[in-house]
């Protein structure tokens, strides 16, 4: 059986199955913000700044401060990120800065700091008679660690040798989007030594508060006044030039503050929720997870362990972006809605949600299209998800197979169906057999039987397909090779 659609199309409830497998398919790694995009932009859009500098929809602000042995902050430090936030941040509530782990040298060795983050990052503790309050998370770290072979490793890397340091971003840092609550303050930047300590703090901080992310006197996120915090000058900053904003950046605070609530985003414990029409996107450090349908607190507590309790992979790319997608039981049901959701998803900013919410939308529509004999929707849906994700190997995969063997001889098309296959297999790098699979399938279509044999058995020495999908694909050959195309039975 087809893992992209069901096969044979009959029963609905066996379709609906198959395509509900596939909604924890995970995306390869990548940056999820769209190339050339400008740092103003993004904030404009996320405007995550406004769950803190206003008291709705919480009143409370905790912010949970780890670090890595030898890079544990000072008090003053932390003193003077209570006040600085206390002058910008309006919150009845209250401000809770808490220390939490110290990480030892031999755990922070050869992890990335955002596999660091993800470990050890706890929330705010949980306290049901009180409000959810919005979360800060700030990790002291040593970059040099980083690159270091970790102490559990064996064989020739752990007698000294060391990888080649993998490319980040060394600075004190935030980013912007999908997940602006994440301070990096690595101790061993240039700008990182311990007598700037508090102002890099502060001055990232400034940035999780929309600092300074304006059309006017700012550029690159940062302010164009030299003498400002917020400047991008840092190596003045512990001389004293640079320990105050600027009222350019004081007004751009004040004009936030009288902007309304955020009313699509939200904390719920250290995760936050951003909710768009049809489905919910739960952001942690380099983490995301899409839930099409109602969303539940318990499926953020639930994002959340199974993020903490992942192993990091030593020497892990800080650049690993990943993002899965779960589709909700009630809204499997409505094909008509997910299809919706795909045309809307143009408008998400995000190319790793927008990717995984084409290719969920497009295969539980195309599925249950098919089961219904509803073939030409099927395509037209696979096409769709195309265009808005047209670097996404499964959707040019669905379209193939249903054109090379759908039981509707007015939809197949073989010379597309070989194009739209081999754009699958060039995508995916020729290293999925299932697309190899479907080229073949193509190529028979098209009346090429002799390479549809040869793409047939590359598939099967190509990944580790089951028993029966083996026996499936002999099968296959053999029709082939008796220059018989193979067909989805109705």
């Amino acid at each position: 059986m087809k893992t992209l659609l069901p096969a044979p199309f009959v029963a609905g409830t066996a379709v609906l199955v198959c395509c509900l497998a596939l909604t924890a398919c995970s995306t390869p790694k990548g940056n999820p913000l769209p190339a050339g995009q400008g740092l103003a932009e993004v904030h404009r859009f996320f405007l995550a700044d406004r769950l803190y500098l206003l008291p709705a929809p919480h009143a409370r602000l905790y912010v949970e401060v780890d670090a890595v042995e030898g890079c544990v902050p000072s008090g003053a430090a932390l003193d003077k990120l209570r006040s600085f936030l206390g002058a910008y941040c309006n919150k009845p509530g209250g401000i809770e800065i808490a220390r939490s782990d110290v990480i030892p040298l031999k755990d922070a060795r050869g992890i990335s700091p955002s596999a660091l983050a993800r470990r050890y990052l706890d929330g705010p503790p949980e306290n049901p008679a009180a409000s959810s309050p919005a979360f800060i998370y700030v990790l002291f770290y040593n970059d040099a660690l980083c690159d270091q072979v970790p102490a559990t490793a064996s064989g020739p890397q752990a007698k000294g040798a060391r990888p080649r340091p993998r490319a980040r971003n060394r600075n004190p840092h935030v980013e912007i989007g999908p997940y602006p609550a994440m301070i990096y303050l690595n101790t061993r930047s240039p700008i990182g030594f311990k007598w700037e300590q508090k102002w890099n703090l502060l001055h990232e901080a400034g940035h999780v508060l929309g600092l300074a992310f304006r059309p006017v006197g700012a550029s690159a996120g940062h302010c164009l006044n030299r003498a400002c915090l917020m400047s991008g000058a840092g190596r003045y900053r512990y001389l004293g030039l640079q320990r105050r904003l600027c009222e350019q950046c004081v007004a751009q605070l004040a004009e936030a503050a009288r902007q309304s609530p955020s009313t699509n985003q939200r904390f719920v414990g250290p995760v936050l929720v951003r909710s768009e029409a049809g489905y919910h996107v739960l952001s942690l450090p380099h983490r995301e997870k899409v839930i099409v349908g109602e969303l539940a607190e318990n499926d953020c507590r639930e994002f959340a362990a199974a993020v903490r309790a992942a192993t990091p992979a030593p020497g892990g790319d800080e650049n690993d972006w990943r993002s899965e997608c779960r589709l909700k039981e009630e809204a499997s049901h409505e094909p008509a809605a997910l299809r919706d959701i795909l045309k809307r998803a143009k408008a998400e900013p995000d190319e790793l949600v927008r990717r995984v919410l084409s290719r969920l939308c497009a295969q539980v529509c195309a599925g249950w299209y098919c089961a219904h004999g509803q073939y030409g929707d099927a395509v037209s849906t696979f096409r769709e998800a195309i265009l808005l994700s047209p670097d996404d190997d499964w959707d040019y995969n669905g379209l193939a197979w249903i054109k090379a063997t759908c039981p509707d001889s007015s939809v197949r098309d073989g010379k597309e169906a070989v194009g739209a296959a081999t754009k699958a297999c060039e995508l995916a790098e020729w290293k999925e057999w299932n697309w190899i699979d479907t080229l073949a399938a193509a190529y028979a279509e098209a009346g090429d039987f002799k390479r549809a044999i040869g793409f047939e058995e590359q598939a099967l020495r190509t990944g580790k397909p089951s028993e029966p999908e083996q026996k499936e694909m002999r099968d296959r050959i053999l029709l082939f090779k008796q220059s018989q195309p193979f067909r989805e039975r109705r």
